[in-house]
């Protein structure tokens, strides 16, 4: 519990105050134990804030095969509607986002190699998602043919944009915003017209 409660209180100090500003003495009060106490369970700030980082990206890993995954009943639309907006949705109000946010731009020296490439490979894994979905969309004849590689990234980068500006919204704000985001990119993914175009006789993308 202990172990648990010194990473929880870190990660407060470190997204709230930053790494150089979060000393072992903050840890240890914010903890309530003394200072000693904790390097019986890490070595030192470095380790805490890597097993921080460790636990956030196996969390992370674990959110992305259950947003991904298809549930019963969805067509590839739907999937793909649904985790647009429930990833933007899981962004708000979670520390550990905001966390990872601050430190893949602004690491601390000994991990800015090891945040980088992990990151990467993350985002591989979603796009890898990501594009599969569209893949048996396409094939089912739900999603308008096309590359698929240009689609996924069009559809990840507009989600992860929109997820870096969650602190600036209200939960609902964000979950209006985020489901009017995904109907403009359905567009095109889709050979559905827009209500607007529809009535003038106009399909999109033609």
């Amino acid at each position: 519990m202990t172990r648990q409660t010194i990473l929880e209180k870190a990660l407060e100090l470190f997204t709230d105050k930053g790494y150089e500003g979060s000393s072992m003495d903050d840890i240890a009060k914010a903890v309530g134990i003394r200072k000693a106490s904790l390097y019986a369970h890490f070595d030192g700030k470095e380790s805490i804030f890597t097993a921080i980082f460790e636990d956030i990206l196996k969390e992370y890993v674990c959110s992305i095969g259950e947003l991904t995954a298809v549930r019963a009943g969805e067509t590839a639309l739907d999937t793909l509607g649904r985790m647009f907006v429930d990833f933007i949705l899981y962004c708000h109000n979670n520390l550990k986002m905001y966390f990872w946010d601050r430190y893949f731009y602004y690491p601390p020296s000994f991990m800015r190699d090891t945040m980088q490439r992990r990151t990467l490979e993350t985002q591989d894994v979603f796009l890898q998602r990501i594009s599969q979905c569209m893949e048996q969309g396409m094939q089912n004849g739900q999603l308008r043919t096309q590359p698929v590689t240009g689609a996924a990234l069009a559809y990840y980068y507009l989600m992860i944009g929109l997820s870096m500006s969650v602190k600036l919204y209200g939960r609902d704000a964000l979950r209006s915003d985020a489901q009017s985001a995904w109907e403009g990119l359905k567009l095109g993914l889709t050979d559905e017209p827009s209500p607007d175009n529809h009535e003038r006789g106009i399909l999109p993308w033609k």
